[in-house]
Formats: structure tokens, C-alpha cells, sequence
């Protein structure tokens, strides 16, 4: 973080400028995040078919509170691009925030599991929230913004990483979505990259939105005793972290459900 500002001169402060925005640092009460699926975890949906679990974690980036006249200033300069589907400007916008997920996955049974870790974003105006369809009486889940699916041996532990660059598409699709891509699952396949993607590129906004929270956690279609444990760090490119005696943004992200074709329902 790099409030408030020292002084120094010649290369010292190019030294300071260059380094403010890259140091890492943890988030999150305890800068633990845990989530678990257990013999006591009820289905999130069951159908003739079978059931699909699913248990999730929310991870609030603790972004710093504008003053009221910095967030005038951002609805005024909404004007410069009317069609925007936010109300403002962004307080945190694409890149000010650079987030890293570490994360491991411990198997507590004695056989091997496939689970898939599931990720979505917020940022200050929307929060991606994918559907679960029922179709012929199976149950389909929507994606989630990112998705793995590991294999993780009994009594075993595997750890992983989500890269910057993965969050930032993360970024961009959920942007991308909220401004009108008729079909949000595509949008936000995790092989599918916007800035090549035909489907994506018309309807990428002028003006992308920071991610400024997280959702992670589980999802399977079978019973198990696994736990997720992650870490997020931040660099705060932007200076839009707050410190522990600074107030906060206080965000009520609407709720986006993924938008599919009807035929497709």
C-alpha cells in the first residue's frame, strides 16, 4: 500500500513507484479461506438422475471507501459512455487489483475422489452466480467463471494456483456478460478468451470493473469428506486496498444468474 506517500529523489523514486504496486499481501479474517464437503453436506438439488453437491466460500477483498466527491466525479464521467450497463464508473477498475488464488484439496476418505473447485467474481455492481438446469430429469450445472476438475487420491493432497491473468478474464467476462451477451455460459468457459473469442469481442464493454470479491468452494455428484483450503493475495497496483484503520466499501453487487438460449434450457 503506498499511502501515505515519502519522500525521496532521483532513483529512489523511481525505485518507490516501480515497487508500491507489486508487494503481495494477504487477505481475508485469519488469511485462511476453508471450505469443506462433508458425510453431513446436504445436496444442493437431487433429481431422478442423482444430486449435485455444491458448498462455497466467500472471499471480500477489502477495498478503501471513496470519498463522496471521488464517487460524484465517477457518476459524472459515466457520461462519456452512456451504454455502460453500470451506474458509474468504476471505483476499482481493471488492473488496479491483481489477485492470486493458492489452494489445496485434501481427500479425508480411503478412495479416490473427482471434485471441481469453482471460482466467480463480484465487483461493485455485479456478482456472476452460474444456474443449475434440470433437463430430462438430469442435473446440469452451469459454469462457474473458473472450473477445474481434479482427481484427488485417498488420504491424498494436491495444491494449484489461479494466475492473475486468469482472474482478469474472470474480470472481463463477467463484464462481458452483464452487458448483454445472449448466451453467459459460453462467455465464461474457461477455454473460451474474450479477446479472441467472436462471441465475446461485441459485447466487451469500453470500461471493464475490477474484481473486488470472490465466491469459491465444491461441486460434485457424489458424496465425499474433502477439504478446500486457499489463500488470496493482492498486489494493489491501484492504491484501492484499504488498511486496517480505513473505512471500507460497503458492496451490495446484484446477483447476475447465467443467461442461456431458451432452446437450451
Amino acid at each position: 500500500m503506498c499511502r501515505p506517500l515519502a519522500l525521496v529523489f532521483g532513483i529512489g523514486l523511481l525505485a518507490f513507484a516501480l515497487g508500491c504496486g507489486d508487494e503481495r499481501v494477504y487477505v481475508g479474517d485469519g488469511k485462511l479461506f476453508q471450505v469443506a464437503l462433508t458425510a453431513d453436506t446436504a445436496p444442493a438439488i437431487t433429481s431422478m438422475d442423482g444430486a449435485l453437491f455444491i458448498v462455497e466460500t466467500r472471499a471480500e477483498i477489502p477495498i478503501l471507501q471513496p470519498s463522496a466527491d471521488r464517487l460524484n466525479e465517477l457518476r459524472a464521467a459515466r457520461g462519456k459512455y452512456p451504454m455502460l450497463p453500470f451506474e458509474r464508473m468504476p471505483w476499482v477498475a481493471r488492473g488496479d487489483l491483481e489477485l492470486q488464488l493458492d489452494f489445496s484439496l485434501s481427500n479425508l476418505d480411503d478412495r479416490e475422489h473427482d471434485v471441481d473447485v469453482i471460482v466467480n467474481g463480484a465487483n461493485e455492481f455485479f456478482e456472476y452466480v452460474p444456474r443449475v438446469l434440470e433437463v430430462d430429469d438430469a442435473v446440469i450445472p452451469l459454469h462457474s467463471q473458473w472450473e477445474r476438475r481434479y482427481s484427488v487420491p485417498a488420504r491424498g493432497r494436491l495444491t494449484r494456483t489461479v494466475r492473475e491473468d486468469e482472474f482478469d478474464e474472470v474480470a472481463v467476462d463477467l463484464a462481458t456478460v452483464v452487458n448483454g451477451a445472449p448466451n453467459s455460459d459460453e462467455i465464461v468457459y474457461f477455454e473460451n478468451k474474450s479477446n479472441n473469442d467472436k462471441r465475446s469481442v461485441q459485447y466487451i464493454p469500453p470500461v471493464i470493473p475490477g474484481l473486488t470479491a470472490l465466491r469459491l468452494g465444491l461441486r460434485s455428484s457424489e458424496a465425499m469428506t474433502i477439504l478446500l483450503e486457499a489463500t488470496l493475495r493482492v498486489r494493489d497496483v491501484g492504491d484501492k486496498l484499504a488498511a486496517d484503520n480505513e473505512p471500507l466499501l460497503r458492496q451490495m453487487p446484484q446477483l447476475f444468474e447465467s443467461v442461456v438460449p431458451e432452446d437450451e434450457n
